[in-house]
């Protein structure tokens, strides 16, 4: 009985990664490039896309961003397809490419971005709890990984 609790529950916790990762994803895509995209990522809250403006400017971080987008989209449709089909080898390395990129966007989006820890996160008790609030959600998409990857 413990077993199919937990594969029903892994499974509810892969099937919302993949579907978060697909939405931000396709968040991603939609900025539009330049001056307005950057409006638009702080205004939409799209973070990952915030932290890439702060750090990389013009053309490049708009390739990036886009770069990114596909990641997340492809990564949320490996998982997806990973609950219908045997993947086999292809599925460790994969998990660990997403947990790789996941733990990038902790540091740049959490650490190192705009109310990031080292850049500005208690500035005030809101950014404080704004901080903590990013924080937890992305360390709570990382455990989704760990999760998925097991």
């Amino acid at each position: 009985m413990a077993v199919s609790n937990t594969s029903l529950g892994a499974m509810f916790i892969r099937i919302a990664l993949a579907v978060f990762l697909i939405v931000a994803g396709i968040l991603t895509l939609q900025l539009d490039k330049g001056l307005l995209g950057q409006i638009q990522a702080g205004l939409s809250g799209n973070e990952i896309a915030s932290a890439v403006y702060s750090f990389v400017k013009g053309d490049f971080a708009n390739v990036l961003i886009v770069i990114i987008g596909i990641l997340e989209i492809l990564a949320g449709g490996f998982l997806i397809l990973g609950l219908f089909m045997d993947i086999g080898n292809l599925s460790n390395p994969i998990m660990i490419i997403i947990l790789i990129f996941w733990v990038i966007v902790i540091l740049l989006v959490d650490l190192l971005g705009p109310g990031g820890l080292f850049n500005g996160a208690f500035k005030s008790f809101a950014t404080i709890l704004s901080f903590l609030k990013t924080l937890s959600l992305h360390v709570l998409v990382l455990g989704a990984i760990l999760l998925a990857r097991e």
